[in-house]
């Protein structure tokens, strides 16, 4: 029985050639892959049911839409089998936050010799993500994003840009369980870290706010460099509006992972309830989700499987 690739004609820029992907794997590794396309309306059964009889993992090469789905479908059939990412749309957040190479061909190989990791859960009113939800600006721009004929960076750059002038920060209030986060490594962030022990304050308003199980937005963008989806909680992150000068000096920081800018406020929660001043939209792993005024964030610590490379640094 040979193990599905699911692959995603539409996400990314880049056509998906199967015999590319697996022409650089040696023979015995190639005779047990069958690449499948796929798409809407995502219906996962039979690939599941293939995977499971090959003993798994579950391949779905795609961006971080069809790998949520996949996810949302696996943990419908009560996760038979682990969920393999191969990196393949505009952003890769996912990819990125578990360090999984971005070549596809490398990334298949490692994942191939990975191991499971068992990751948290998020939920957001009940429904799951793996990566990261949000709401204000950031789930405009995936709602705007969604409605684009053209994929890639450039696309998402010109919705940022559309939506930054006209996009006004929101007040909230909140119900949560706040904890301290982690001590980074080093001495001197140590020593730091011992004069601001207790939770970070959460902010009474925003202009984009986002809960991540994993560090990346995608492309590069670390929005999160402290979640860590092995903890049973959630990293939140605010972004302020840049200004123009912010966009030349400050932006760039947030690209770099141990960057540091007074645009990302960040702290660590293990659930949350909000209530926002007005509907806004929100977004589920980069896809759009409904607009609400009150939202729930919980965890479910370890509930998830997933396939990862001996570099992701959760094993």
């Amino acid at each position: 029985m040979k193990l599905p690739i699911l692959f995603n004609p539409a996400s990314g820029t880049n056509s998906k050639d199967p015999d590319s992907l697996l022409r650089l794997l040696p023979a015995d590794l190639r005779a047990r892959l069958e690449p499948i396309p796929f798409g809407p309306p995502w219906d996962f059964e039979r690939p599941i049911s293939l995977a499971a009889q090959a003993d798994g993992p579950l391949f779905v090469w795609g961006g971080d839409g069809t790998v949520h789905h996949a996810a949302k479908a696996l943990l419908d059939r009560g996760c038979p089998v682990p969920l393999a990412a191969i990196p393949g749309g505009s952003g890769n957040g996912l990819a990125r936050g578990l360090r999984t190479p971005l070549e596809p061909a490398g990334a298949l190989q490692r994942l191939l010799e990975g191991r499971e990791l068992r990751m948290d859960l998020p939920r957001l009113d009940g429904e799951p993500f793996l990566n990261l939800c949000g709401t204000g600006f950031e789930a405009a721009v995936a709602h705007q994003f969604d409605q684009l004929p053209t994929r890639g960076f450039g696309t998402y750059a010109r919705a940022c840009w559309q939506l930054w002038h006209t996009w006004q920060p929101t007040t909230l209030q909140w119900e949560a369980e706040p904890i301290p986060s982690i001590v980074p490594p080093g001495r001197l962030k140590r020593i730091k870290n011992a004069f601001h022990h207790s939770p970070a304050r959460l902010p009474a308003s925003f202009w984009s706010l986002c809960f991540a199980n994993l560090p990346q937005y995608g492309s590069g963008l670390w929005i999160a460099p402290g979640a860590d989806p092995t903890d049973g909680a959630l990293q939140w992150a605010t972004l302020a509006r840049p200004s123009w000068l912010d966009l030349l000096v400050e932006a760039p920081q947030l690209f770099r992972e141990g960057g540091h800018s007074p645009l990302r406020q960040e702290g660590r929660l293990r659930r949350a309830t909000l209530r926002l001043e007005r509907p806004l939209p929100w977004h589920l792993d980069g896809e759009p989700a409904a607009e609400r005024d009150r939202a729930e964030l919980t965890v479910e610590p370890r509930a998830f499987r997933m396939m990862v490379t001996g570099a992701c640094p959760w094993i």
